[in-house]
């Protein structure tokens, strides 16, 4: 049942844009797509420091908590 409704969407959406003419093209405001352009660069740029502030993130967890598994020896022999 589900098949034939996606089967009926389809047909209908394909036989509606034969119909109807194609619409203008959409271009964006000046604005924003300057300030999504902006974004983009910057995201870009900054990007080796995310993965550099992530993998020293997970280092220092990873420390952390082989530094917690010890706490309770006491000081080491010397």
């Amino acid at each position: 049942m589900t098949k034939l409704y996606y089967r009926f969407v389809y047909w209908r959406r394909r036989l509606g844009r034969s119909v109807r003419p194609a619409p203008g093209p959409r271009r964006p405001a000046p604005g924003r797509g300057q300030r999504l352009l902006a974004v983009k660069r910057s995201a870009y740029r900054f990007r080796p420091l995310y993965v550099f502030a992530v993998i020293v993130a997970i280092v220092l967890a990873v420390s952390y908590l082989m530094a917690a598994g010890g706490a309770g020896r006491g000081p080491l022999p010397g």
